[in-house]
Formats: structure tokens, C-alpha cells, sequence
């Protein structure tokens, strides 16, 4: 990953099936946060508490990228392809080494069981590796997190345990560790075409 193709980066919207991811809006706030605060279901697998307040997403969402231009944070809305209804959110974020970029995604209870959380993370997954150059992307999952392990392993994701972190508070911890390389993603059998288009509702930073 160098400074250049994080520069160029420019935002898109990204399809498969009935599920898209675009840029997240300051206004998807109100949407989503009656999805996630107070809601045991969806914040036990998150890596922080979740929103107070809806001003707390709002600040969240002021902006698609985030973070220094060798560090940034990418923010997206999963949305319902067919009517645009906000489902959920899913990140990319690069913190600890070029070229490596962690996921992050969550949906609404009611939403879940119908394929968009497999299919975002597919999603996420190909704008990593074609849109900002991702050479490896990770995500860690909590022990128990069942449905969050099938849709890792279903975009070609695979798991190795977690080492145990002194001092972690994390209820339930992390358990895992998935991964995945851009070079055995072009190679992985059944690999879906997923349509990338530009979004011109949302400028880059």
C-alpha cells in the first residue's frame, strides 16, 4: 500500500445481488442508530460499546474517509440494493502496516439471514483488494460468533486463532483470526462479479 493509491482513492458504490455498499452520509445516523444502541444482539460481537447517542454516530459518519493518508478509515452503509434502505455499516481501516487493512461490518437484527451480510463482506472485501491496493486484509471475530465465521470463510477468509491479549477486556474475546491474501482472492474458485461503480454523491477527502 503506498501513499499514492490511498490518494487516488476515490469513492464508489459496490454491488453484488441485492446488497450494495456506498459511501456512508451524516445522515444514515438516524437510521441506524435505533439498530445498534441498546442491542445486546448486535453489540456483543462489536470491538467497541457502540453510540450513546445519535450524535455519536453522527460524528462517525461526517466523512467516508477518515485517519491519516497512510492510515485512513473507510466507511461504508450497507444498503438493499432493490430500494436503498439502510441495513448496517461496514469499514476498512489501515492502522498497523502497509498494505494490510482490517474489516469491520455489522448488520440490524432484522435484517440478518438473508445473504447481505455475506455478501458485504465480499463487498468490502474486493474494494480492498482492487479499489486501494490491499495485498492482505484481516478480521477478528469473538468466540461464539458463528454467523460472522460463515460469511468470512464464504469470501475466501480463513481463520487461524487468536493469540490471548493480557489485560483484554473484551466480552466475549477474540477468538479468532481471519485473513485473506489479493493473490489467492483471484485465484479462489467461484469468485462472484460484483459491479464497481463511482459515486459522485461523495467526495474523497
Amino acid at each position: 500500500m503506498t501513499e499514492a493509491s490511498h490518494a487516488a482513492a476515490r469513492p464508489v458504490r459496490a454491488r453484488l445481488r441485492d446488497t450494495e455498499l456506498r459511501p456512508v452520509r451524516r445522515e444514515d445516523a438516524r437510521v441506524l442508530f435505533p439498530l445498534i444502541h441498546g442491542v445486546p444482539g448486535v453489540v456483543r460481537w462489536l470491538s467497541w460499546e457502540g453510540p450513546a447517542r445519535v450524535e455519536d454516530l453522527e460524528e462517525r459518519y461526517a466523512t467516508w474517509r477518515a485517519g491519516a493518508l497512510e492510515e485512513p478509515l473507510y466507511t461504508f452503509a450497507v444498503t438493499r440494493a432493490s430500494d436503498g434502505e439502510v441495513l448496517g455499516e461496514a469499514s476498512l481501516r489501515f492502522d498497523d502496516h502497509p498494505g494490510v487493512g482490517e474489516l469491520g461490518y455489522w448488520l440490524g437484527e432484522p435484517h440478518r439471514g438473508r445473504g447481505h451480510g455475506r455478501d458485504a463482506v465480499e463487498l468490502l472485501a474486493r474494494f480492498g483488494f482492487e479499489h486501494v491496493g490491499a495485498f492482505a486484509l484481516t478480521a477478528r471475530v469473538k468466540e461464539g460468533n458463528e454467523a460472522s465465521m460463515a460469511v468470512l470463510e464464504a469470501a475466501g477468509f480463513r481463520p487461524e486463532s487468536a493469540p490471548g491479549i493480557d489485560g483484554s477486556d473484551e466480552d466475549p474475546p477474540i477468538a479468532w483470526i481471519y485473513s485473506a491474501t489479493r493473490r489467492a482472492d483471484l485465484r479462489r474458485e467461484g469468485r462472484p462479479e460484483i459491479a464497481l461503480l463511482p459515486d459522485p454523491g461523495r467526495d474523497s477527502r
